[in-house]
């Protein structure tokens, strides 16, 4: 049979030894003083050792106290750390599904989860650009790509999506050029399948005749499209929020006069029922997030 204390002793004395007070224990632990008294009480009785040299207003650990501290700290954090692991935490955990590509490259450069979590949220993520449901996927707050503003749910304009043309500054080693017949024979496209405006789209608005044998390659998300442009395989054609980073260290650089013109612009949305903004927290993660579309 296993020798185990009561786990309730071995919290408070953790806490007192760790204070060096029974009374600010007591305050930590939001109980009474002689409740952390009772507990200690109970716990040298238990391992039958003095764990606490008792003074008129201060306490210190004995030797036994000391040792039984050092081991006690070590296994309630591993305890803590293991229960957390599982998902589970004092914090609120707040879900948020969102474009991979966009969690990648944008919000995870800056969000500042330390300070969401001293604030009492931590965060989950779904990496993905379907429309899931709210009630279904236990989701608290989307962001969504489109062309339409979503339907029965309130949301704000995090930025539309302004496109670039970007590659290594080796791949077309002259300054901005225009895009023609000639040069797409030269070049290789990088298309996104998962982006609403694509090469191909391009091409037709500027009434540029595609290549019969025109060199593409494809990938379903911008994530592989840029590490493909960084890597000088060709052009990528991608949102300048995504890139920006490539941009301004000089690893891409834009090097063609694309002008696309359309009515409509893919635009990303943050997207919140307004159940939802009944908890506190979910409304401070989604102004924060609000926040960072105005970062330029």
């Amino acid at each position: 049979m296993r020798v185990i204390p009561p786990i309730k002793a071995i919290i408070y004395f953790e806490a007192a030894a760790r204070l060096q007070s029974f009374k600010l224990a007591a305050e930590e632990l939001c109980v009474t003083p002689s409740a952390v008294s009772h507990q200690i009480n109970t716990l040298e009785d238990f391992i039958e050792q003095k764990l606490f040299q008792r003074h008129n207003r201060s306490i210190t650990l004995t030797n036994a106290g000391l040792r039984y501290f050092s081991r006690t700290t070590i296994i309630l954090n591993e305890l803590e750390q293991a229960t957390t692991d599982l998902g589970i935490s004092k914090n609120q955990k707040l879900t948020i599904a969102i474009p991979p590509t966009l969690l990648n490259k944008w919000l995870l450069p800056l969000i500042n989860i330390r300070q969401l979590s001293q604030q009492g949220i931590s965060l989950n993520f779904i990496d993905t650009l379907e429309t899931l449901d709210f009630s279904k996927e236990n989701i608290d707050i989307a962001i969504r790509y489109g062309l339409e503003p979503p339907e029965h749910h309130e949301y704000d304009v995090l930025f539309k999506e302004k496109m670039v043309a970007v590659c290594t500054p080796d791949y077309i080693p002259s300054s901005k050029v225009k895009l023609t017949e000639q040069l797409l024979s030269e070049i290789t496209l990088i298309e996104t399948t998962n982006r609403l405006i694509q090469w191909d789209l391009v091409l037709h608005n500027m009434k540029i005749k595609p290549n019969k044998n025109q060199s593409k390659v494809f990938f379903q998300n911008s994530i592989q499209a840029i590490e493909a442009a960084c890597n000088g395989l060709g052009i990528a054609f991608v949102n300048r929020i995504l890139v920006q980073k490539q941009l301004n260290d000089g690893t891409l650089v834009e090097r063609l006069n694309i002008v696309y013109i359309n009515d409509k612009m893919p635009t990303y949305y943050l997207v919140c029922p307004q159940e939802n903004k009944n908890n506190p927290s979910t409304t401070l993660l989604y102004n924060s997030i609000l926040q960072l579309s105005k970062i330029k």
